[in-house]
């Protein structure tokens, strides 16, 4: 009867254990990162860097890379877009550069406004995802508005949330033009966190452009799956980037906020005058650690990005 038993149990873990190895056999490579087959761009490292000032004349920008974004993502689904983006990447040793010209049919009802950083969600935008471990966790947005305004933010896979305290300093310019709009980007590749051990870099990325109009359509370089609750897992492959390194990752942040109050006395008035300087220190150590110091902080910009499990 034991012997039965043992023979019973053993045939039960190996069953079990078969059914584990099967279901992981099917699961896609898709749930852990973007990949190629999802979209796929070469970057090519060049020497020169554009002049950012929203014109797209300069030649370097005829041997950048050509991408469009052919599909709606929202409200249509892996729909056509209802107008024409074209997009220009490459790279030097020390920036990413992109170049979108986007047309429109009625150039008229392009919306564009000198707000504040990150208030552009009206707005008119094209935008640039990346994930540069490729391990959809995280990743680096940058939106910019017609006339070169920017938004930058940190989403995260883990809670679902996109964070705007994250503030990179990166140069962009606009310029609405009789068809539509142009925009210029550089990214300093100081501002990412990525391995730069390797020969060749291969990040998540996607290129967006919102059109509000009707109603505000997403337009994206390849379709997005509404039935995959993974964002960052449905992103495409940037490859390229020879020889890319992050350079000495320091940002220094000096803050002065002064105010000044005065009280009605008997024998007139009282002023009281307040200062505050302040300094934030920010140094990538390496492509895993990050140091953030402060001295006398700005506690408007204090925001925690960790997820918590």
């Amino acid at each position: 009867m034991r012997a039965t038993n043992v023979l019973f149990e053993s045939f039960l873990l190996k069953s079990i254990l078969a059914i584990i190895l099967s279901s992981l056999t099917f699961l896609p490579v898709t749930c852990l990162a973007g990949y190629a087959s999802q979209f796929q761009l070469a970057i090519p490292t060049l020497n020169s860097a554009a002049n950012i000032d929203g014109e797209l004349d300069d030649a370097i920008w005829q041997q950048a890379a050509v991408t469009e974004l052919k599909y709606e993502t929202q409200p249509g689904e892996n729909i056509a877009a209802l107008v024409r983006t074209e997009a220009r990447v490459y790279a030097t040793k020390t920036s990413l550069f992109v170049a979108f010209t986007a047309k429109d049919i009625n150039p008229k009802l392009i919306r564009a406004t000198l707000k504040d950083r990150d208030k552009l969600w009206s707005d008119d935008l094209v935008g640039i995802k990346l994930d540069t471990f490729n391990n959809a966790r995280l990743a680096y947005q940058f939106f910019i508005n017609p006339l070169g305004v920017q938004l930058d933010s940190i989403e995260n896979e883990l809670t679902g949330e996109e964070s705007e305290a994250w503030d990179g300093i990166w140069k962009s310019a606009g310029k609405i033009t009789a068809d539509g709009y142009q925009v210029e980007v550089e990214l300093p590749l100081r501002l990412f966190n990525f391995d730069d051990k390797k020969s060749l870099q291969e990040w998540g990325f996607e290129l967006i452009r919102y059109y509000p109009r009707n109603e505000k359509h997403r337009l994206s370089t390849h379709k997005i799956d509404r039935n995959t609750s993974c964002q960052l897992c449905q992103l495409g492959v940037a490859s390229g980037l020879a020889g890319a390194e992050q350079g000495q990752d320091v940002q220094i942040t000096p803050t002065f906020i002064a105010n000044r109050n005065e009280h009605k006395q008997a024998d007139g008035w009282e002023a009281d005058n307040n200062l505050e300087p302040g300094v934030d220190l920010r140094w990538g150590i390496n492509s895993s650690t990050l140091l953030n110091a402060t001295i006398n902080p700005d506690f408007s910009q204090v925001e925690s990005d960790a997820g918590q499990l």
